[in-house]
């Protein structure tokens, strides 16, 4: 056993591959890590919300539809302070994304001949056109000449935005009999003075972690370096997997049968190869890290340099276990890249999936990378129990890749 593991590692360092992920994966992931970068973590800004404006009318807004918020489009004709007034008013509402675009001189066939395109091709709760006299109209009473309302959407909260909009008008009025007519925006300042000062408070659920907008920053830029430090350890056991695949066409398999080395054994030496490999991208990454200062890393140094390793003792034992079964160099590479990409994809490594599917949030969870970024938020707020996680995470997945990498060098030895 232990003459396969020396003859494995010595074929590794032979290979000019295996020296190039060891080496470039931990350092761009250190670049990563290194980067000076705000607002990349998925967060919001609490406080007052602001109107989000586009410039072209066929400019899709779904994107402005994270965390659930509701988001409507408007088409603003007006442009005037009341027309501002009343979307801020909706903006502040709390549930309301308003995505404007300035529209002078356009008319309202015209905004209807957009509806195709916002009910069908975009995707929101409603959209509305504010006449160019909005101003006039409003003043006079005339509210159905001064907007139009599109609702695009069966989402119930389309009924929080008509009672905002029928608040909205009631303000008005209210505003007018207080002599408001003629400066109108002054008096409605004034009565939104009376009104209580919006106070966002944050409550922890029950598997919630509070993270700072900067720790959420570095969640994300510890997704991206994992994504780089993945596509290292794969490919390191797709490697340790090309010695194994070469030693069946070599009939080394069969000699090793006749020495009475289980097949159990000889995978183990092949996994205790990939811990090795594993151990020796950790460190590297390590050694990198330490040009990153502490408090930009976000966690401890022990607990990071733990999280990484026992991420690429998993990611390497797959390879290895994948690599195994397919036992042809090219379909493993191809195999170990795929799952490299969906890993990445699936673990929201790139980006968040708070607002995905659930099927897409269901198929996350069976990644590593997801775990780990769990695992990430522990280390970050200090959890005691991230190590016990960490160790559940590795031994569930090894028990699964040990036990299916056992049964495919037994299966290619009887082939």
């Amino acid at each position: 056993m232990i003459s396969i593991i020396k003859s494995t590692m010595k074929l590794l360092f032979r290979n000019v591959v295996f020296w190039i992920f060891l080496i470039f994966t931990p350092v761009l992931s250190t670049l990563v890590l290194r980067l000076e970068v705000e607002n990349l973590g998925a967060y919001e800004v609490l406080g007052k919300e602001e109107i989000i404006e586009i410039g072209k009318t066929d400019e899709k807004v779904a994107y402005y539809g994270g965390k659930g918020r509701y988001v409507i489009k408007v088409y603003d004709a007006s442009d005037s302070e009341l027309s501002e007034y009343m979307l801020n008013s909706l903006s502040d509402s709390g549930m309301i994304t308003v995505v404007r675009i300035k529209t002078p001189g356009m008319t309202i066939d015209q905004v209807e001949k957009e509806m195709h395109f916002n009910g069908y091709d975009d995707r929101m709760g409603a959209a509305i056109y504010l006449d160019k006299d909005f101003d006039e109209e409003m003043l006079n009473g005339d509210s159905k000449r001064a907007m139009s309302v599109y609702i695009l959407s069966d989402d119930e909260r389309s009924k929080i935005l008509e009672n905002e909009i029928k608040m909205f008008m009631g303000r008005i009025d209210m505003a007018k009999q207080m002599g408001g007519q003629s400066d109108i925006i002054s008096v409605l300042d004034k009565m939104s003075e009376s009104i209580p000062d919006k106070n966002v408070v944050l409550l922890d659920g029950k598997n919630n972690r509070n993270l700072t907008n900067a720790q959420l920053d570095q969640k994300a830029l510890v997704g991206y370096a994992f994504a780089f430090m993945t596509l290292g350890f794969v490919f390191g056991g797709v490697l340790i997997a090309y010695t194994v695949i070469n030693e069946q066409k070599n009939m080394v398999l069969t000699r090793v049968k006749l020495t009475q080395l289980t097949d159990s054994r000889y995978f183990a030496a092949k996994f205790i190869c990939g811990a090795i490999v594993s151990f020796m991208i950790t460190g590297v990454t390590s050694i990198a890290a330490l040009s990153i200062d502490s408090d930009k890393l976000g966690m401890s140094r022990g607990g990071f340099f733990i999280m990484i390793f026992f991420l690429g003792l998993i990611f390497c034992s797959i390879s290895l276990m994948v690599g195994i079964l397919f036992a042809d160099v090219m379909s493993a590479t191809v195999s170990a890249f795929v799952i490299w990409v969906l890993s990445s994809l699936l673990s929201g490594l790139y980006f968040p999936l708070d607002s995905a599917s659930k099927a897409i949030k269901s198929m996350s969870y069976m990644m590593p990378s997801k775990w780990f970024l769990d695992v990430t938020e522990m280390l970050m707020v200090k959890d005691s129990n991230v190590y016990f996680m960490i160790l559940c995470i590795t031994v569930a997945y090894l028990i699964v890749t040990l036990g299916l990498g056992s049964i495919g060098v037994k299966i290619k030895k009887n082939e």
